[in-house]
């Protein structure tokens, strides 16, 4: 992809557009993620991640429109409104947020404007409905991060967990799998811990776990904030193993925690740990690729899930529009419908979080392969072998 990244710039919430609007054959792409607010460092990956997005696709110049949507599902909302309104756009990439996105579904439904959501939750794409045939998501399911989790505490005799996670749908769908899974695998949920994404202390949730005397932790958060479970629960004395979610792979989680999460298990995105997974695997090129560009820009160690998601949106879109312009004109409705249709008959499309393979059923793409088991290695996120 050439990067259009000249012409890419952020307003606030109210969605001033200021990229210029080209002719109607022009491409537009609304990009709506949180530029502001608590989920502002993962919007801003995401802005660098679509910001590698092409400046012309088939020929047809590409606009790139973004909007601040501030970690606000009435912002998201308003956001998408004027993008469809103002801006006529194509496709939306974004929100960041699962509230924003979920807030935003039956406004892209209405205008039948497709979007590809960088939030995680499954059911922002499942069952794929009359609302839900408009959505797409680059971020793999609930049961792909799960699933070498609960594999490895099975494997490695875990009997009783605890759970601590996000107050919030992050955390709550976090709760619902490990419940599924663990009864699967004979592992018996001893604890089940919330806190909110700004405390500044889980002692009260901490002491509850120690007491509960778990053979392991499952901390359910992302980015700094999930260093907060594990500095806690090593002050007060638990040495049993820690298993985190792909959040913890972001941000300042392994500055803050330092050597108190060396060993660690996560679910591993090739968008990560690419150099350690095999020369067999299929989209390990293209997230060397991704690694090489982001770094290459933002600096050593940058790379990040979140804007990988972006960056393979923008894959997505740009495998699509040669079909969907056989269907009409950039700006119409006959366009839209057709890079809907486009994007649904993806297969084989290697990204930076792995191989998609869309159908009119599976809106997901990823499969189970975009995640396996890695773990913190010396300060490193490596593949578990």
């Amino acid at each position: 992809m050439t990067s259009h990244f000249d012409r890419f710039s952020f307003v606030m919430a109210l969605g001033l557009v200021i990229c210029p609007i080209g002719a109607k054959a022009d491409v537009n792409i609304g990009v709506l993620v949180s530029s502001t607010g608590p989920a502002a460092t993962i919007g801003n990956a995401e802005k660098n991640g679509a910001g590698f997005g092409p400046a012309e696709i088939a020929g047809q110049k590409v606009n790139y429109i973004a909007v601040d949507e501030a970690s606000d599902t009435t912002a998201a909302v308003t956001g998408m409104r004027k993008l469809i309104q103002e801006s006529n756009i194509d496709i939306l990439i974004g929100p960041t947020t699962t509230p924003g996105s979920f807030a935003i579904i039956d406004t892209a439904a209405e205008a039948k404007v497709p979007m590809i959501t960088l939030a995680p939750t499954n059911a922002l794409v499942s069952p794929v409905d009359a609302k839900r045939r408009w959505v797409f998501k680059t971020t793999p399911n609930d049961e792909h991060e799960a699933t070498p989790l609960f594999e490895n505490m099975k494997k490695s005799g875990v009997k009783r967990l605890a759970v601590i996670g996000f107050a919030d749908p992050y955390g709550e769908a976090w709760s619902k799998v490990a419940a599924e899974l663990s009864k699967n695998a004979g592992i018996e949920i001893v604890a089940d811990e919330k806190y909110a994404r700004t405390d500044t202390s889980v002692v009260g949730q901490v002491l509850k776990i120690v007491a509960a005397k778990p053979d392991a932790v499952l901390i359910a958060a992302s980015a700094a904030p999930a260093a907060l479970p594990v500095l806690q629960l090593r002050e007060k004395g638990y040495r049993g193993a820690l298993y985190g979610t792909l959040g913890a792979t972001f941000g300042d989680f392994r500055k803050l925690t330092g050597t108190k999460s060396e060993g660690i298990f996560v679910p591993l995105s090739p968008t990560i740990g690419a150099e350690s997974f095999p020369d067999s695997y299929p989209a390990k090129k293209a997230a060397l690729e991704f690694i090489a560009k982001y770094e290459g820009k933002y600096g050593v160690d940058t790379r990040n899930i979140f804007a990988g998601s972006a960056y393979d949106a923008v894959i997505l879109v740009e495998r699509a529009v040669p079909a969907a312009i056989k269907a009409g004109k950039p700006g119409t409705a006959e366009f839209r419908e057709g890079l809907r249709t486009a994007i649904e008959n993806l297969k084989g499309v290697m990204g930076s979080r792995g191989e998609y393979n869309m159908s009119p059923t599976y809106h997901t793409g990823l499969e189970q392969s975009s995640l396996l088991l890695g773990k913190l290695d010396k300060g490193k996120w490596v593949l578990v072998q």
